[in-house]
């Protein structure tokens, strides 16, 4: 998975990211953290590479939180769906 930091300004991080449904998850848990903005955006939906922008007080820090929250939503469905399938 790629993602590319485009700009760091203050307040505000935009990256790219080549899989919207990392994206998509990314700006609903932000949400959840309470940012002052999160959006993103797709020029094309095969020519280009979703972006997105956060806003917040530490633009950072909200992603990494995001990001681990992400992953321990993962780990427990996989944990969930194993026990299911047992």
């Amino acid at each position: 998975m790629e993602v590319n930091l485009l700009k760091k300004e203050g307040e505000k991080v935009e990256l790219e990211v080549n899989d919207l449904t990392l994206v998509n998850l990314l700006h609903e848990n932000l949400w959840k953290k309470k940012v002052n903005y999160s959006a993103y955006n797709k020029e094309h939906p095969y020519l280009s590479k979703p972006v997105l922008l956060v806003k917040s007080k530490d633009a950072k820090k909200s992603l990494i939180e995001a990001s681990e929250q992400i992953a321990e939503d993962i780990d427990s469905l996989r944990k969930k769906f194993q026990k299911a399938v047992k």
